[in-house]
């Protein structure tokens, strides 16, 4: 009797000890089964990445051929898709030379097209951009740094697949439409009501041939039955500078017929397994050039582009 309950401690530390060991297993267990489960996510997320910018890269090239084919050719709103194993994208052309480019526009042009996004205060706004670009400008001619207004954008996003954005001059303030926020009378909500209509990559003026409905609203001395004349213009025939001269009257000095080709791609991609995001893109050919087109500005969108912008590319 005695023996027996000598044993019985012995017993119950063996299967104390084995308990513990158990548990601990079980822990790592689990421990490395959420560890893989994170190298797994990790995995996914960086596929999707490399997915996407493969899509993104062809939709670039998709767009550069699209235009090329335009060449010569008023670059109106078209569109093309591409299926691939990874996915597939969608991607819309427009012309960017039919935007007002805000690094050259006129003081009017400016106070119009603020007035056209219900600006109470367009006129006085207009003439501080004015101010303030000019300004810039001087600094920039004077050897000054000139940071502020050619700062990069934040969250902008490099063009994929060793895509490289072409230079431009020093002559050129701002870089970016939303960079328009650094004018102390321009606000955050102007600036977004404007971008719709502008660039930083077009002309002295709009591109008659392939500018929205909303863009020729936007410019002075525009009037509804000049648009409509405009517009008829363009669907029967080639706009020819005289027939424009003819439509526009005062207004054409706001719009021109150009033949450069510059175009805004919108590109909008879905992989296999539900990953969608989307990018906006300007690219341009240049004539006798080394490369087949240039990416002169590249941004991934936070998100897939709304129904509601496509009403500028009518």
């Amino acid at each position: 009797m005695s023996t027996v309950s000598r044993r019985n401690p012995r017993r119950g530390v063996v299967l104390v000890a084995v308990l513990w060991t158990i548990a601990m297993l079980s822990a790592l267990a689990m421990a490395a089964a959420a560890g893989f489960r994170g190298f797994a996510g990790v995995l996914g997320v960086d596929r999707d990445r490399v997915q996407a910018e493969a899509l993104f890269t062809a939709g670039l090239e998709a767009g550069a051929d699209l235009l090329a084919k335009y060449r010569g050719r008023p670059l109106t709103s078209v569109e093309t898709r591409i299926s691939l194993s990874a996915g597939a994208a969608r991607v819309r052309l427009g012309d960017e030379l039919g935007r007002i480019d805000i690094n050259k526009a006129p003081v009017e042009v400016f106070a119009s097209l603020l007035a056209e996004i219900g600006a109470p205060d367009a006129g006085e706004v207009a003439r501080e951009i004015i101010l303030w670009r000019d300004g810039a400008v001087k600094t920039v001619a004077q050897g000054e740094a000139a940071e502020p207004p050619r700062r990069q954008a934040a969250g902008a996003a490099p063009p994929p697949q060793g895509q490289q954005p072409a230079k431009q001059g020093f002559e050129q303030v701002f870089t970016n439409v939303r960079q328009m926020t650094q004018i102390p009378a321009v606000t955050p909500a102007y600036a977004r009501l404007m971008a719709p209509y502008a660039t930083v990559f077009g002309d002295e003026t709009v591109n008659a041939a392939t500018a929205s409905r909303q863009v020729l609203r936007a410019l002075p001395e525009m009037t509804e039955a000049k648009i409509e004349q405009l517009l008829e213009a363009r669907r029967a025939a080639p706009l020819e500078p005289a027939r424009l001269d003819q439509i526009l009257g005062s207004a054409g000095r706001y719009a021109k017929v150009s033949t450069r080709s510059v175009a805004r791609l919108r590109i909008t991609i879905a992989l296999a397994d539900g990953y969608a995001a989307a990018a906006e893109a300007v690219i341009v050919i240049l004539p006798k050039d080394t490369q087949p087109y240039r990416v002169l500005s590249f941004e991934q969108l936070p998100t897939p582009i709304g129904s509601d912008e496509r009403r500028f590319f009518e």
